[in-house]
């Protein structure tokens, strides 16, 4: 069984993206075998804020269910005939960016790096206890990134062998405090209570890593400055 805790990074940039949603989050379950599926259905149908709105067997499958469905979150198996997870998953966020996918598998970090690149909003080993599964899955729809606490060292240690040759940009020493906090899933009025600053000097000091490491919101923020070892 895999350890208890999961560690989670902030990857949204929209305040309120789930404000005009109801209380349920809709889920697409996507794995090639069907026993896993029905596990996964008798599992989450037990949660009263969880709906399965649909199952795909393969990557295509998968693809023309997102598009159909648009599903709050995908729990998405890797390896699969056919097309697999991180094809599927780069697809996907193509075509219905809204959807979170998180990555439940049984390959440990072999894959994790191109799973996240691909656009995954979490990664989870199958052995994960059922808690922990319902509990990424509610945390994906939030707008964090949980990751198996098993492999987030491996997940920072690739990320910097890749990024060494990788030009560095020049961020303060409060922006990479801020960036770091932001990465942990910390919210903006506690990195405010913590780095004993202002929310309005939080907000403008993300806009600025934002603008300086040539990115759209706070999740390609922190992608960005893992790969460029930056935090």
């Amino acid at each position: 069984m895999a350890e208890t805790g999961i560690l989670t990074r902030d990857i949204t940039n929209k305040p309120g993206r789930h404000e005009e949603k109801s209380d349920t989050i809709n889920v697409l379950i996507v794995d090639d075998h069907y026993v896993v599926r029905e596990g996964l259905r008798r599992m989450l149908s037990l949660e009263h804020d969880i709906q399965i709105v649909g199952e795909a067997f393969n990557g295509e499958d998968a693809v023309t269910k997102a598009i159909e469905l648009v599903p709050d979150v995908i729990t998405m198996d890797l390896k699969m005939p056919g097309m697999d997870g991180i094809t599927a998953t780069r697809l996907i966020k193509g075509k219905v960016p809204e959807c979170g996918i998180l990555m439940l598998t049984l390959y440990a970090e072999d894959y994790m790096r191109e799973a996240i690149e691909a656009g995954a909003s979490g990664y989870l080993l199958k052995d994960s206890d059922s808690n922990q599964i319902v509990m990424a899955i509610r945390q994906v729809y939030h707008g964090l990134c949980p990751i198996a606490p098993s492999l987030t060292r491996e997940m920072v240690t690739e990320f910097a062998r890749l990024s060494r040759n990788v030009q560095s940009v020049i961020l303060t020493r409060r922006q990479k405090e801020v960036l770091r906090l932001v990465a942990e899933g910390v919210s903006g009025k506690e990195i405010s209570n913590n780095l004993f600053i202002s929310p309005s000097t939080v907000k403008r000091e993300i806009r600025m890593i934002i603008a300086r490491l040539g990115v759209t919101d706070r999740a390609q923020a922190v992608s960005e400055a893992i790969k460029r070892n930056l935090i």
